[in-house]
């Protein structure tokens, strides 16, 4: 479930359709693991497209769309950086939000995109024709496998959600840096929200 606005939770700023239906399963999941089962994501609000985010005041309208709901008391902004550098990328962001808003952001960029987090854990996501190979894409490499499976395209608001179910997080974690990197954050921003 997600939290409603004005109850305690996490605002969460997401890229696209695909992201605002597997990002809160993740993070469910993630807190479900550490046997948290309270309501604390607030609804996605979707960028559609990095380009909307780093346009001139881009990301500083979705922040602030977050914090005004009553209940936010944290956000986390997770984007794709598609072959920009994350670190760069997500540097620059934070600098341009410093200050915005009173409460807590934290900015966490998949590298590349969210199918490398998904491809992380290739053994688990139920799909023929797929190994984990550490140089590969993954949304080439996930792309590639539904197709041959289905003989469909790779749909990211279908697909995307469906993996992460299957995904194991922490096989994931250790082979991706940005994952783990997105989930310690996520972790910080949980401290803000009263148990």
């Amino acid at each position: 479930m997600t939290a409603r606005p004005d109850e305690p939770h996490i605002g969460l700023i997401i890229e696209g359709a695909g992201d605002d239906s597997a990002l809160p399963i993740l993070l469910r999941r993630h807190l479900q693991d550490a046997g948290d089962y309270r309501d604390v994501l607030g609804k996605g609000i979707p960028i559609k497209g990095v380009s909307n985010a780093t346009k001139v005041n881009g990301i500083e309208g979705y922040v602030a769309v977050a914090a005004s709901r009553p209940g936010c008391l944290g956000i986390l902004v997770v984007l794709d950086t598609d072959d920009s550098a994350p670190e760069e990328f997500e540097e620059a962001l934070r600098d341009r939000l410093t200050g915005r808003v009173a409460q807590p952001v934290a900015v966490a960029c998949a590298e590349r995109d969210y199918e490398d987090w998904l491809y992380a854990s290739a053994e688990t996501l139920a799909l023929d024709e797929i190994a984990y190979n550490e140089g590969a894409r993954g949304a080439t490499a996930i792309g590639e496998a539904v197709k041959s499976q289905t003989g469909r395209a790779y749909t990211k608001p279908i697909w995307q959600p469906r993996l992460t179910h299957r995904m194991d997080i922490n096989l994931a974690r250790s082979r991706n840096s940005s994952l783990d990197k997105m989930l310690i954050e996520f972790n910080e921003l949980l401290t803000t929200i009263p148990k």
